[in-house]
């Protein structure tokens, strides 16, 4: 074998060393971006949710109409108003004559109590506290977060607008008798952390940051590495499009059926109203999911019928 194809030999066996462990750096880093992927998205989408106030506030702001979050809010409240409510002086205010005679001090409880939940629901129901709603959680959470970037000695949520227009409401219901009567604490509806708590939602808070950061950081970082390392760019990108398009599509199936999320220990009423929430919460998740995933997937298809096209011609 003469020296030129010995040399030529050489190089081919390096070449080959070389493209098998670029080969496998680029799979390794391409197993790790796509896993990373999905970290990635769900916590970008939980950062935003959570942490910025039109977004949160859109999410949430529909809650309101539906039956089984106003049901929760009406049995909450209720519970609320007779724990205040003159006990004995209700019955007989609400009640007519026939309803009291002959009844049990148990059965009419219970007759009280189905006014209070069916007038509390009446208002709940109405457009006016929608709005109250809307506002309330808006100013809530923009206070909220403003505390938590801060890093305030004193994070506080403040939803008494809620409690003040249910109990302004109560006069235009069958509770109007004993409107005037309902005492409720000065603190209804404001949420106070103190103490070790704070310190430790800050910690928490700061934590969430920093990881939105850093996964975010990793998947790009895996994403680059994989393509430059790969023999084949074109192919690894397609690839990766690929991957993701299939993780997106399957992450919003599964999110197809919040009716896993069942809160042990919890009441029926309490149960409806989570599912009716994580419906809500996972519905945008769901839908950018459904894009992404479909998009990806064209765009790879698409790059490979230009790239087959460029060849033939």
């Amino acid at each position: 074998m003469s020296k030129s194809t010995s040399t030529i030999a050489s190089s081919i066996v390096t070449s080959d060393h070389s493209n098998r462990a670029r080969t496998f750096f680029a799979g390794l880093f391409g197993t790790i971006a796509l896993s990373l992927i999905l970290f990635c998205i769900i916590i970008v989408w939980l950062n935003r949710t959570l942490t910025d106030t039109n977004t949160y506030v859109s999410t949430v702001a529909p809650l309101v109409t539906k039956p089984d979050i106003q049901n929760f809010i009406a049995a909450k409240a209720s519970e609320t108003l007779l724990k205040n409510a003159p006990g004995p002086d209700a019955a007989a205010a609400l009640l007519t004559p026939a309803q009291l005679t002959g009844e049990t001090p148990q059965q009419l409880q219970a007759d009280v109590a189905k006014i209070v939940n069916d007038s509390v629901l009446q208002i709940v129901s109405s457009p006016q506290f929608h709005t109250v709603w809307q506002n309330t959680n808006t100013s809530a959470h923009a206070q909220l977060v403003s505390q938590l970037n801060s890093n305030s000695s004193e994070l506080s949520l403040d939803l008494s607008p809620l409690v003040q227009d249910v109990v302004a409401e109560l006069k235009t219901t069958q509770l109007a008798p004993i409107s005037d009567k309902i005492d409720l604490p000065a603190d209804a509806g404001k949420i106070n952390l103190k103490g070790g708590s704070i310190a430790k939602v800050h910690q928490y808070y700061k934590l969430f940051q920093a990881a939105t950061l850093i996964i975010v950081g990793a998947t790009v970082l895996s994403i680059v590495l994989c393509v430059i390392l790969s023999v084949q760019h074109w192919r690894t990108i397609r690839r990766i499009l690929v991957g993701t398009g299939i993780i997106s599509l399957v992450l919003a199936i599964a999110l197809q059926a919040p009716s896993i999320i069942k809160p042990a220990g919890a009441d029926a009423a309490t149960q409806k109203a989570a599912l009716a929430f994580a419906s809500a919460l996972f519905h945008n998740l769901q839908q950018f999911l459904l894009i992404f995933g479909i998009a990806c997937i064209v765009l790879a298809i698409s790059s490979k019928i230009y790239s087959k096209m460029r060849q033939k011609a």
